[in-house]
């Protein structure tokens, strides 16, 4: 059986991994958009029907090839070195892992008076320790996170 104050870090657990859940969902698809985008614009930029067009222009429009090879190159670089298809497969992981620590944290929840209550919250809070410590490669954005919890806090009923 929980004390008061154990039962109250059972809820806390509980909305924080579901914010969390919520935030590396959002952010496994921005990453995933912004690999999409770089994917087609590459892909665009170098096919043939864009490089006819570019090498037919008239020799005062020279600039113009440049730029836009300047530019595919740049774009292929970006897609390298952001990795963003990584960070997207990375913050899904994150996501699916704390939304199942969020449903750990809600079978607990719903049930605090069993034997075994206090270990089970202790082992949650570690599993929430050891994500957040795998959760640091990726940025803090305040205003999503705000966003999120806003959203979870509303689904539960809580009034900030």
């Amino acid at each position: 059986m929980l004390s008061d104050v154990q039962i109250k870090r059972v809820w806390e657990g509980m909305i924080s991994a579901e914010i969390r859940s919520d935030y590396f969902a959002e952010l496994s698809g921005g990453y995933q958009s912004k690999q999409k985008l770089a994917t087609w614009t590459t892909l665009f930029l170098s096919s043939g029907a864009t490089i006819s067009l570019i090498t037919s222009l008239p020799a005062e429009l020279s600039w113009v090839r440049i730029a836009l090879v300047g530019f595919t190159a740049a774009v292929s670089l970006y897609s390298v070195v952001m990795q963003n298809q990584k960070l997207a497969v990375d913050a899904s992981d994150l996501h699916a892992r704390w939304n199942r620590l969020s449903m750990e944290y809600t079978r607990l929840w719903e049930n605090v008076y069993v034997d075994d209550a206090l270990e089970r919250l202790n082992s949650l809070d570690d599993k929430a320790v050891e994500l957040s410590k795998t959760g640091t490669a990726f940025p803090n954005r305040r205003k999503s996170m705000l966003k999120w919890q806003l959203h979870v806090e509303a689904q539960h009923g809580i009034h900030a």
